[in-house]
């Protein structure tokens, strides 16, 4: 049984119980059938004895009764008696009971106990020439087997239901055929997968409605994502391995150059080539180490109520300096006291994305805005500059990893385009939202929303409430 197949198990299960059921249905018509023979003998001697009541037969002065009938069940037998039960005319069947005391007009079963054998009777009388008759009629109790007409329609039963149960076998193969060739093509496609090969073919859906459509369904979602994370992986190794062989070669190469050099400037010169692009590779390692522990990082994240309106000030103040180096005025607007519940690290995190982005693709001596305020139950914050903007097919990639509108600014201290998709998905943890609004030339503003926490920890719950008016300044 544990060697079968599940499809073998549901047919062998399913042709049981189909014959399972044509037995019992059997069985119910046999005893159903028993039970109207029997009824129907003991309504027809009553109707004929009642008959052979009424209507004798009279010949030359002398009456007589027909004492022998064949009814459609089996045949009846009649015994005409006087009132000192004398048998007139007629006899009984053999081995039923003699001189029995019997009711009139009121059927009744007799039985012999010997050999097992029963009867239905019936006793009535008629009065014909100022004489009493006493007319008791006896058959046989019947079995649907012994009727000729029941006979055959057991027969018939016996011949239709066995082709029924192999009609309904067929049909029902026929469905688990349909049914579990999806699992086999469910079973195909991951040895597929499993063999890294072609991941982009899909289980046709018939109905969508039923068990198998609806599994079929979600194994064609967890393909989908599996191959955009297959082709991820893949586009991150072949932009991991980009931006990597570049510092290497460079370095391979002034390695190669600075053996030969005996002029202690030229070494000087190439140990910093060296040195700058160690820090670019460290950076991208950095960055890559930080992305891939993003990937795990929900089961880590340490959820907390915490003032959000302190952090962003913390956060832009530890940024002044950064911007101060591009002369670039950091303005910001902040409601005070707004908590959110989430991990702090991360939160601070997707802050300084988003504000050092501003910064580093603003313009220089121009303005980067902050702002973070209520509405209704979520926070609104917004990060906002007048640089150099971006490019409105671009807008849809940015967060994508890796992704940069200007690859050559790697060459001079940019970003690997790993920052924005970060912020994505701390957004998406948090279950908030992020989106971008940007003109080539004029600037880029990034929204985001989260869920704001309503009841602020014990400890601040003293707060003075004129400092929940908001906050503007301008460094």
């Amino acid at each position: 049984m544990k060697s079968m197949t599940i499809k073998n198990k549901v047919s062998m299960w399913y042709t049981l119980a189909m014959v399972a059921i044509t037995f019992f249905s059997i069985f119910i018509l046999v005893m159903l059938g028993n039970t109207m023979i029997q009824a129907n003998q003991v309504s027809d001697l009553e109707n004929f004895m009642r008959d052979l009541a009424v209507n004798p037969v009279v010949e030359n002065g002398k009456v007589s009764f027909n004492t022998s009938y064949s009814s459609n069940f089996n045949a009846i037998m009649v015994v005409v008696y006087d009132k000192d039960h004398k048998v007139l005319s007629g006899g009984l069947p053999s081995n039923f009971p003699n001189n029995m005391e019997m009711p009139l007009n009121s059927s009744v079963t007799v039985k012999n106990d010997e050999t097992q054998e029963e009867w239905f009777a019936y006793e009535t009388s008629a009065e014909l020439m100022r004489t009493t008759y006493y007319l008791r009629g006896i058959t046989a109790a019947g079995m649907l087997i012994n009727n000729e007409y029941t006979y055959a329609s057991i027969s018939t039963a016996l011949i239709i239901l066995p082709m029924i149960i192999l009609i309904a076998i067929m049909g029902g193969s026929l469905i688990t055929d349909s049914a579990f060739s999806h699992f086999a093509k469910l079973s195909d496609m991951a040895n597929n997968i499993k063999d890294g090969k072609d991941l982009s073919r899909r289980i046709e859906v018939k109905n969508e409605n039923d068990e198998v459509g609806m599994l079929a369904v979600s194994f064609n979602s967890l393909f989908d994502r599996l191959q955009k994370a297959f082709e991820r992986e893949k586009q991150f190794t072949d932009d991991a391995s980009h931006e990597l062989r570049t510092p290497i070669t460079v370095i391979l190469s002034e390695c190669e150059y600075a053996k030969d050099v005996t002029d202690l400037d030229e070494m000087r010169e190439s140990i910093e080539v060296i040195h700058k692009q160690a820090k670019k590779m460290s950076s991208l390692v950095n960055q890559l180490l930080t992305m891939s522990r993003t990937d795990n990082l929900k089961k880590a994240l340490n959820p907390d109520v915490f003032n959000y309106s302190e952090l962003i000030e913390i956060v832009l103040e530890e940024l002044e300096i950064q911007a101060g180096q591009r002369n670039i005025r950091l303005i910001n607007y902040i409601d005070k006291n707004l908590y959110v519940y989430g991990d702090q690290s991360t939160l601070t995190r997707m802050v300084i994305n988003l504000v050092s982005n501003a910064i580093k693709y603003g313009t220089e001596g121009g303005w980067v805005k902050v702002s973070i305020t209520r509405k209704g139950d979520d926070i609104i914050g917004m990060v906002s500059d007048n640089g150099i903007g971006i490019d409105s097919e671009n807008i849809p990639k940015i967060f994508d990893r890796f992704y940069q509108v200007n690859p050559a600014r790697t060459e001079d201290g940019g970003s690997m385009g790993l920052g924005l998709s970060m912020v994505k998905w701390i957004t998406d943890a948090h279950k908030g939202t992020i989106e971008v609004e940007s003109k080539k030339g004029e600037g880029t503003m990034f929204k985001f929303t989260l869920p704001i926490c309503v009841e602020p920890p014990a400890e601040n719950a003293e707060d003075d409430p004129e400092n929940d008016m908001g906050n503007s300044t301008e460094v």
